[in-house]
């Protein structure tokens, strides 16, 4: 058995430095988004650490859906199609809708997820990551409430895997094979 540290690593962010930043994010979006009815949609299975600490940020009452996207299977790059693999199935419809996302990188997903939701005539769409890549076009593809900007270095952690593994790690750290 793999102990989840045995890969060669640089911690990139700490899960101190997660942690004060999913709070403020926290704090941000409830101030931004009042009483309005809100969904957020986490994009599995990257998301799902950093939303279950965002939803907990964020001291009001809001719906939780999860929706499974793929481009990379198994495999460390992109195939560039993105399918859905499992759809949310909360209605959406003139509902404040928050994407939760683990990484913007190419925005591949970001496209597809946009597109996929505003079929759904939500009130308002926008998307928190945890992680945008520095790459990334923000006037093209806003990134409404994003934690940390970083640079093309492959990542894991905190969600974030290499071919399936690592995701349980509590801080982001540059993956060397």
């Amino acid at each position: 058995m793999q102990d989840r540290n045995e890969y060669k690593q640089r911690v990139l962010i700490s899960e101190k430095q997660i942690r004060e930043s999913v709070q403020v994010m926290g704090q941000r979006i409830a101030a931004d988004y009042g009483e309005e009815p809100l969904t957020i949609i986490g994009c599995l299975k990257g998301s799902f650490i950093f939303m279950a600490d965002l939803v907990r940020a964020i001291p009001r009452s809001l719906h939780i859906d999860f929706i499974e996207v793929s481009s990379y299977g198994n495999d460390l790059s992109s195939s560039g199609n993105v399918r859905i693999v499992k759809d949310f199935k909360h209605p959406v419809q003139d509902s404040h809708v928050l994407i939760v996302e683990d990484i913007v990188d190419t925005g591949l997903t970001f496209d597809f997820l946009f597109e996929h939701i505003q079929l759904k005539k939500p009130a308002s769409l926008e998307i928190a990551a945890l992680l945008v890549r520095s790459t990334v076009d923000l006037q093209k593809r806003p990134v409404k409430y994003h934690g940390f900007t970083i640079g093309e270095e492959f990542v894991v952690g905190y969600g974030l895997d290499a071919a399936g593994l690592y995701r349980n790690l509590d801080h982001v750290a540059v993956f060397e094979q």
